[in-house]
């Protein structure tokens, strides 16, 4: 557990550096048509950047601030920050991660296949994410805002309010933290299909809600058992998968 403000500061540093490689790799998405007198492409493209670096740098704050209350832990992280063994810490988190990104993968493939004969044409049509912004920014920055940021928020909230500081968080704070968070997340991914310009048809919107959500559980739950980078490896698992299997 970070303790000290100076470790907090360096685990501050490290995971949001780490993020922010996710933000940066954001410049890689082709733009959309730009109408006539609109900003000059590379502005656009900065500015692109704002707004989840902003996202970024609260989640991060708030989970090192609040995490350590709640019994939530970003193991390697802090290992890193505070001169432990890097391995030592990451170890037990390996195998539950690639289990948990395997099946995940392997269950929103089956779940894509079935749909797709009910969902917009232009959703197969659509060209996904570069494999990097889906590996940095989805397996690191997206677990960074929701797991570290969002979810640990809820879950301090229940036990400040709901338990009165008393205790561990109670199973039944973190399940609403893991569920709210995990809607919080599918309902995320809304916004980059209005981008695409795909139609919104209620199918899609719950295709979409439910694959996301699906996997957010799975990040949820490994992220309270095993500790952030467990969740993140389970993330950047499903997104291999999903590229062998597309």
């Amino acid at each position: 557990m970070i303790e000290t403000k100076n470790a907090r500061l360096r685990l501050f540093g490290v995971l949001w550096l780490a993020g922010m490689a996710g933000v940066m790799s954001l410049l890689l998405l082709p733009l959309p048509s730009l109408p006539e007198g609109a900003p000059p492409a590379t502005l656009v493209r900065l500015l692109m950047l704002v707004q989840p670096t902003i996202l970024l740098s609260i989640a991060v704050l708030i989970g090192v601030r609040l995490a350590p209350s709640v019994a939530l832990a970003a193991p390697a992280a802090e290992a890193l920050v505070s001169g432990r063994s890097l391995p030592q810490a990451l170890r037990p988190q390996i195998l539950p991660g690639v289990v948990g990104g395997v099946v995940s993968g392997g269950l929103l493939a089956a779940i894509a296949l079935l749909a797709r004969p009910l969902l917009p044409a232009a959703y197969g049509e659509a060209a996904p994410p570069p494999p990097l912004v889906r590996f940095l920014y989805g397996g690191i920055t997206e677990e960074l805002i929701i797991r570290w940021g969002v979810m640990t928020l809820l879950v301090w909230l229940g036990w400040r309010f709901g338990q009165r500081r008393q205790g561990s968080p109670q199973g039944q704070w973190v399940a609403i933290a893991v569920g709210l968070s995990a809607l919080l997340f599918a309902a995320a991914h809304l916004p980059y299909a209005i981008a695409l310009g795909l139609p919104l048809t209620s199918t899609l919107v719950g295709f979409l809600l439910v694959q996301n959500s699906l996997f957010a559980l799975v990040a949820g739950w490994l992220f309270w058992r095993y500790g952030l980078e467990a969740a993140m490896i389970a993330h950047l698992v499903v997104h291999g998968v999903l590229l062998l299997l597309s």
